[in-house]
């Protein structure tokens, strides 16, 4: 989930979550009760694990609880497929997504045959394969299910039902990051007018309606618009949820990647510097959320010419992520193509070079080609190819780059046309 003429809310971290996809718990049913327990045991702490942050540890766990549960009760039982869905959601937060994109379509063929295509369950799976395909950059091939989710859920649970509202949200997610803002910002209004109506305009989840209207507002070149709704939530999180909460974290994350945006560098700082104390207090020094905002401080002193400093975070940072996350981690990558823009603006090109190959690597396979971030990353490699004086090189990048940006963004997309722009003028080369 955050470079920033269009801001990437994978890169930045920006993105507001109205409801965490979460887990499924078993149904109790039909579970001999000393087995039961130990899975159920199992699970608890696996998904503790899961909300500190230690990821490696929870995943074991899970496994064993699947095994277990595939053992006693069979592929089929609603709670095997619990067990699956938890170990394929927490894949998914890892960045596994091949892996989770597997166990979800196998989630998703047992519940259609067992529950039926309605079923809640079903459309959950139905839900959190559009969330993987689109982490992989699949945007085509996530919004057949994102769209069937919403429409589903909508026509058996009603169109204001949490689930539904979920579905919605995931669904404008989908399309803003696929640069379809007609279509995107009507559903964030939709769904924005729908949460005060039933919860008030100062409820958790109605704030994190907004700030998902802001990032979309922000992307499409609306910053001011964006920034007064920023404003506005972390004021209403900072009185209602207090300053340490963590949703209050991540409205201060979210107004302080719009100064960014708009080139207030010394307010940028300040407020990520400010995100980063809370988040150590709050989740640890190594947890996932925290190193995503040492990231964005890195990118921050970067812009401000503080190279020194924002190099030191940012080998910090990747440091960090492949102890926490694992050397071949999306997150991780991105790391390290921040750690080679720092350097190419150094003038340290050499260093760069290396930097931005091995990002780029791990990307494609982790991520995919046509990926948002993959070509983020492409985009700022074929810049170095150009100050380097490598206009061969530097096209051949650039060809690359468009093609995947019209495999997977919308003909208006700020950053495929700024891709376009790149190619253009190297061209007159």
């Amino acid at each position: 989930m955050w470079r920033l003429s269009a801001l990437s809310l994978l890169a930045i971290v920006v993105a507001a979550v109205i409801f965490l996809l979460g887990f499924e718990r078993r149904s109790h049913a039909l579970s001999p009760a000393a087995d039961s327990q130990s899975a159920e045991s199992m699970e608890d702490e696996a998904l503790a694990l899961q909300g500190k942050g230690e990821y490696r540890a929870a995943e074991e766990l899970f496994r064993k609880c699947l095994a277990e549960r595939q053992r006693m009760l069979g592929p089929d039982h609603i709670d095997t497929l619990a067990a699956m869905n938890n170990l394929a959601n927490l894949l998914h937060e890892r960045g596994e997504n091949a892996e989770a994109e597997t166990l979800h379509l196998q989630a998703l063929e047992a519940r259609e045959r067992t529950l039926g295509s309605d079923h809640p369950h079903t459309l959950a799976s139905v839900n959190n394969l559009a969330l993987v395909l689109k982490a992989k950059g699949d945007l085509a091939g996530a919004e057949p299910y994102a769209r069937r989710a919403w429409e589903s859920m909508r026509r058996t649970a009603g169109p204001e039902s949490p689930d539904t509202l979920r579905c919605l949200n995931n669904l404008a997610n989908l399309l803003s990051d696929k640069g379809d803002y007609p279509a995107a910002e009507p559903l964030y209004r939709q769904l924005v007018d729908t949460l005060e109506a039933q919860l008030g305009p100062e409820d958790p989840a109605t704030l994190a309606g907004q700030g998902n209207l802001a990032n979309l507002l922000l992307r499409k070149g609306e910053p001011w618009a964006a920034g007064s709704i920023y404003r506005r939530c972390l004021e209403i999180r900072e009185r209602v949820q207090g300053p340490t909460h963590p949703e209050t974290l991540l409205a201060l994350n979210n107004y302080a990647a719009f100064q960014l945006e708009t080139g207030s560098y010394a307010e940028a700082e300040y407020l990520f510097r400010r995100c980063i104390d809370g988040r150590r207090r709050a989740l640890g020094d190594d947890h996932p959320e925290t190193l995503a905002v040492i990231e964005n401080l890195a990118r921050t002193l970067r812009k401000a010419g503080k190279l020194q400093e924002a190099e030191a975070m940012a080998r910090a940072g990747v440091s960090a992520r492949e102890r926490v996350l694992g050397p071949e981690h999306p997150d991780t990558f991105g790391n390290i193509a921040t750690l080679a823009d720092v350097l190419r603006d150094s003038g340290n090109f050499s260093a760069a070079e290396a930097l931005y190959e091995k990002s780029l690597a791990g990307l494609e396979i982790s991520l995919g080609p046509s990926h948002p971030e993959t070509l983020r990353v492409l985009y700022e490699y074929c810049l170095l190819r150009k100050v380097q004086r490598q206009e061969i090189a530097a096209r051949r990048l650039a060809f690359q780059l468009i093609a995947g940006a019209r495999r997977t963004l919308a003909p208006n997309h700020p950053d495929r046309v700024k891709y376009q722009q790149l190619l253009d003028s190297l061209r007159q080369l």
